[in-house]
């Protein structure tokens, strides 16, 4: 009897997806696409308007000038003085208010390992591969880590492995390999990073310095002055600072999200 053919299982596809859950995400108080004049969509907006000015003002200055190893304008990091102050929900509706207007690009990266939340509020596993993966393995490949929603043009990039401490991670050439890799082969994609808060761990400043911008979310009720200026002397001077003030209260009820700050800008002209 002639042997039979073995056919090879074919190889899984190196793009996965996953669908956004609209209702999920409309219940705990996201921007979505049916609700495009509510209260919160035009406050993100006010952020977003900010943020895409400096884009186009670096980018104009990288025409001009070259391109500059500090010309990541569009590499935003998104962390707060202290836990609890709305960080990833000012990341994940941002992230949101630019997808759903602009139909631009976004790369939305979970990079709070121990407290990772992104993957919650997206209703995705907790466990999946992500940062931390690629940057301890040394075959690790992005391309086989990302997840893309299937309608709209987000990708994201899940925390990882959970660490005792990401700093060497975040510090590490290898870190700086994987920014750079993404901030110049996608340079019409916005990468937004949710990092940790300041004043918990040395994570997010060693994140700062991969970003281009910086968005601090300050809890309008308990965010003393003190923490957010001790928050901010942990950055360097020439980082671009933008503040946002979150759940202040409007009549007698507190809002989750508030009113803008005006960039608190480190930078000198």
């Amino acid at each position: 009897e002639p042997a039979k053919k073995v056919t090879a299982p074919a190889r899984q596809s190196r793009s996965r997806e996953f669908v956004f859950d609209h209702k999920r995400l409309e219940k705990f108080g996201f921007i979505t696409p049916k609700v495009r004049r509510s209260r919160i969509s035009e406050e993100f907006r006010l952020i977003k308007r900010r943020l895409m000015q400096r884009m186009s003002l670096s980018a104009k200055k990288k025409k001009s000038r070259g391109t500059q190893r500090g010309d990541r304008s569009h590499v935003i990091l998104v962390t707060s003085a202290r836990p609890s102050e709305g960080k990833s929900f000012v990341a994940m509706n941002l992230a949101l208010s630019i997808i759903f207007d602009e139909g631009l690009n976004v790369l939305l990266v979970d990079g709070d390992v121990a407290r990772p939340s992104m993957s919650k509020i997206l209703g995705l596993r907790n466990d999946l591969p992500g940062l931390t993966d690629l940057l301890l393995e040394d075959e690790g490949s992005l391309h086989d880590v990302l997840l893309r929603e299937h309608e709209h043009p987000l990708t994201y990039l899940a925390a990882g492995a959970m660490v005792a401490s990401a700093t060497d991670l975040f510090a590490g050439d290898r870190m700086e390999t994987l920014v750079a890799d993404i901030a110049e082969r996608y340079s019409d994609r916005i990468i937004i990073f949710d990092a940790p808060p300041l004043l918990a761990s040395t994570e997010p400043v060693a994140l700062a310095e991969h970003a281009g911008q910086i968005v601090m979310v300050v809890d309008s009720e308990k965010t003393s002055r003190s923490a957010v200026d001790s928050a901010l002397d942990l950055l360097v001077t020439d980082q671009n600072v933008n503040l946002v003030l979150n759940k202040t209260t409007v009549g007698n009820r507190t809002e989750q999200f508030g009113s803008y700050y005006e960039a608190y800008n480190q930078a000198q002209p």
